[in-house]
């Protein structure tokens, strides 16, 4: 953290390095188990990647505005293996960033907007319209967002509204098909989508804290197979809504323990790209309850036990996205017990 005159700033530069490996086989399609038991698996691809990257990030505040300046330079390097046996060795790079820009009125009304432009390597294969296999190229986005926030004067709530545009270029997906030697086929896809979210945040001082959200979403292939194009790519719903609440007993016998509950809406959407059928809307119920130890025990501050629940009535449903169907995840149960220093 620094100042430059009347700026202050907070800086963060860093670099990361990932690295992925993988290699994949499989067994031609057969009619029975005991055959499926005999056949040899095949090679069907492998590939190394290694990825580096340069960062910096510089949030400055001036009186009510922050403008925050970010800035990103990316090197991915392959070998890849496809199921011809011939390496194929390539090399992309690509600046990113983001440029946000917020003011904070008196009143308690925060307008702002922002530009990011995003570079993600695709580790795989995919296919091109005329079918031939290649390594898929990285992924590009860019996405402008304008909102405004309103934190209401006197309390601990906020309610938050914004626009969102994303064109994604060479997004990967699935396309519903398996080749030759048993791979799902994946294509790339130039995808558009935009949409509006607006979100209420609230904390209240009897231990009871609330969210309410709520996304409209379309996203369309910009470029794709014939016959898709113009389309909404499958099992990304226009609607999509939450509620969560939680309440944690602050003092007494109970004190420490949190119960939370909430239902999200999950609306229609395609299950082919084609957007010949449309699968059902449905609707989860959510469930939590922690406890936190150093509230009875300032010795075990920081110690914390807690049970989720997603889908807690186990509300299974079919599910397509690119013409193959699933069932929906049901009912899951999870635990966790962190101590945080």
């Amino acid at each position: 953290e620094f100042d430059t005159g009347p700026v202050s700033h907070t800086a963060v530069v860093g670099f990361n390095y990932s690295w992925w490996d993988y290699s994949t086989r499989a067994k031609g399609s057969a009619v029975s188990i005991d055959d499926l038991k005999g056949l040899p698996f095949n090679p069907a691809g492998s590939q190394e990647m290694d990825q580096y990257g340069l960062y910096v990030h510089d949030q400055m505040e001036w009186d009510n505005w922050t403008l925050f300046l970010s800035g990103r330079q990316d090197w991915a390097m392959s070998k890849s293996v496809p199921s011809t046996g011939t390496e194929v060795d390539s090399t992309d790079s690509a600046f990113s960033g983001r440029v946000g820009l917020s003011y904070r009125t008196d009143w308690g009304v925060i307008p702002y907007a922002n530009y990011s432009r995003s570079f993600s390597p695709n580790v795989g294969f995919v296919y091109d319209a005329s079918n031939t296999r290649s390594v898929a190229k990285p992924t590009l986005a860019d996405q402008v967002e304008v909102g405004v926030k309103y934190e209401i004067p006197d309390t601990n709530a906020v309610l938050t509204a914004n626009y969102f545009d994303i064109k994604q270029t060479d997004g990967v997906i699935f396309d519903g098909t398996f080749d030759t030697d048993g791979n799902q086929v994946q294509r790339q896809l130039d995808l558009h989508s935009r949409g509006v979210e607006l979100e209420a945040n609230a904390s209240f001082d009897n231990g009871f804290s609330l969210i309410a959200s709520y996304t409209y979403m379309r996203m369309e292939i910009d470029e794709g197979l014939p016959g898709t194009v113009g389309n909404q790519l499958s099992a990304t719903p226009n609607h999509i809504a939450s509620l969560w609440g939680h309440y944690l007993f602050e003092d007494g016998p109970l004190a420490g323990l949190g119960i939370g509950a909430g239902v999200r809406y999950i609306g229609k959407s395609y299950g082919d790209d084609g957007n010949t059928f449309k699968n059902e809307a449905r609707t989860l119920v959510d469930a939590a309850i922690s406890y936190d130890f150093g509230y009875q025990n300032p010795d075990l501050k920081g110690l914390t036990l807690q049970v989720n629940a997603k889908n807690l009535f186990d509300t299974v449903k079919p599910i397509c996205s690119a013409g193959n169907c699933y069932w929906d995840e049901g009912r899951t149960v999870y635990g966790s017990l962190r101590y945080r220093f």
